[in-house]
């Protein structure tokens, strides 16, 4: 079983809620015990716990194989890019990071940081923080400076019927993210977060918004209220499933959300969405 979360935005009370929930064992009885765990970014800025959370995010590595994608948040503070919504105390918190902290990000050849993506053929995952548009495909040859725009860090689903490019981003379709997928992945799940709220896409030939359709459940473990929402995976069909927030001090509007992740189950193949109210 795999443990998902996404925007953790430096918020240790929140990671450490939802690795406490999951550990427990009346989760483990009814859930099953996470073997790795996959990381789809921003697990910086905005929150005023960067330290902490770089720290956990290391001892994890020791004990379970640990997959992470570049957030856009992550590339703002590693590549000194202004990125909205960090408050004076979130900055000063991250102005204390050092080059051991910051060690969590995988330093590559060229200079950049950590992967774009995060392919797992076997399970048909294609993971990223943004978006998997192949950004070579879509970046005009006159962007120039604002080429980074285009990172799969930064895409975002559109709630449009076309494509379009802001300063926030590259606004994809899903039709063009699931045809970018099957490049990769024959039968894929894309995993991705950015945006803060949940979404659920089905293809099947045609493209469906699963989300409406999925009845919330509520049900009390380790004294917490787990909200959860279950997708019956089909393996002839492509998914593209987007996670809640992770951390809510990241979200700009203060104390009005709650930790977000998923767990995604191979046998049979299910993918669970879960919300931790107090």
């Amino acid at each position: 079983m795999d443990l998902v979360f996404s925007d953790i935005h430096a918020d240790i009370d929140a990671l450490d809620t939802i690795l406490s929930m999951v550990s427990g064992q009346e989760f483990k009885k009814r859930y099953g015990e996470f073997s790795r765990i996959l990381n789809l970014g921003d697990v910086l800025e905005r929150g005023v716990h960067p330290k902490e959370v770089l720290s956990r995010l290391k001892s994890l590595q020791e004990t379970h194989p640990l997959y992470s994608v570049m957030g856009n948040h992550d590339e703002g503070f590693l590549y000194n890019r202004l990125v909205s919504a960090s408050s004076i105390e979130s900055i000063d918190a991250h102005a204390k990071l050092t080059r051991d902290d910051t060690s969590f990000f995988k330093e590559n050849s060229d200079g950049t940081f950590g992967d774009q993506e995060f392919i797992d053929k076997k399970y048909g995952l294609f993971c990223v923080h943004g978006g998997p548009l192949d950004p070579k495909k879509i970046t005009p040859q006159n962007a120039q400076n604002e080429a980074w725009l285009y990172q799969r860090s930064w895409q975002r689903l559109t709630e449009e019927d076309f494509e379009f490019f802001t300063y926030a981003g590259y606004h994809y379709k899903p039709s063009s993210a699931f045809d970018e997928a099957s490049r990769h992945v024959k039968n894929h799940i894309i995993l991705c977060g950015h945006q803060h709220q949940e979404s659920v896409i089905m293809q099947d030939g045609g493209i469906h918004y699963l989300y409406p359709t999925l009845k919330p459940t509520r049900e009390k473990i380790s004294g917490k209220i787990l909200e959860k929402r279950e997708i019956e995976v089909d393996s002839s069909n492509n998914y593209l499933i987007r996670l809640g927030i992770g951390g809510p001090e990241g979200h700009y509007v203060k104390n009005s959300e709650v930790p977000h992740f998923a767990i995604i189950q191979h046998e049979p193949r299910k993918v669970i969405l879960f919300a931790i109210h107090p």
